[in-house]
């Protein structure tokens, strides 16, 4: 179904699933226009990868700002993409197949599921664009080399498809009784976005508030993400074993509620 799912998503249009390449690209794009160029956003000199660094003194300080934050920004928005998807159409993923609602035999759990199939799909391709990247500007810069760290970025993964999956479950069994959720996703998605270090550096936040930020579930992997792809820098595996901890307890009480709340989904559609 996950796979049926992303062959209907490129179907009919003329670049098929080059689509998944160009959308972040543009969307990349949007946003490094409009808060590197317009609003002036930048991270600090000691923040930035070392290749954007060397590409400073390569093409000009002026010239590569814009493509350093593009690189940084990208991280970031890779991760808020697989979540932003997952919420968006899992809180009605149920109410449109609810064919399949009133076949008793089938596996409900499976809906919201696939929308995290079709998310990490996305994920996926996305991560390779961005190691694409870094590799180029590597290249360019005159830095050769891969880092270690990279082979921890599959279990960076592992534990925010235990949110995502939490996430599904958890809106694919609300979205049935409350038709008002999918109006204010939007809202949702934005301040998940806003809320968490990906258009902006976290040490911008006053320490009063940075605390707070670690209550969005991508403030803690958007930074270590960076730390991995740009500084080669490995996980704390005493932070991540607590996050791991934290998407597994969500993913299972989530789960937990779909399976109680899923006995009234063919009486309300």
């Amino acid at each position: 179904m996950g796979v049926r799912d992303i062959q209907v998503r490129y179907k009919g249009s003329v670049l098929g699933v080059l689509w998944s390449l160009l959308t972040p690209l543009l969307t990349v794009a949007l946003y490094t226009f409009l808060f590197s160029v317009v609003f002036k956003t930048q991270w600090a000199e000691d923040m930035r990868p070392p290749m954007s660094r060397q590409m400073t003194q390569i093409n000009g300080a002026e010239e590569s700002a814009h493509g350093q934050y593009a690189l940084i920004l990208f991280a970031g928005l890779i991760l808020h993409s697989f979540l932003a998807e997952i919420m968006t159409r899992a809180c009605s993923i149920v109410v449109v197949q609810s064919n399949l609602v009133k076949k008793v035999v089938f596996p409900l759990h499976v809906l919201p599921a696939v929308v995290v199939f079709t998310a990490l799909f996305q994920l996926l391709v996305s991560s390779g664009l961005l190691i694409f990247c870094v590799l180029l500007v590597q290249w360019v810069s005159g830095l050769k080399g891969l880092f270690a760290a990279w082979v921890s970025l599959p279990l960076l993964v592992v534990p925010l498809v235990c949110w995502g999956l939490g996430a599904a479950w958890l809106l694919g069994a609300l979205g049935v009784f409350l038709r008002d959720l999918h109006q204010i996703m939007g809202w949702l998605v934005m301040a998940l976005m806003f809320s968490a270090p990906i258009l902006y550096p976290l040490v911008n936040v006053s320490e009063r508030y940075r605390a707070w930020l670690y209550l969005n579930p991508l403030t803690w992997l958007v930074e270590t993400w960076r730390h991995v792809i740009y500084w080669g820098a490995w996980p704390i595996w005493t932070e991540w074993s607590v996050y791991a901890l934290l998407g597994v307890i969500f993913a299972i009480c989530s789960a937990w509620v779909f399976e109680r709340m899923k006995k009234g989904f063919a009486d309300v559609l």
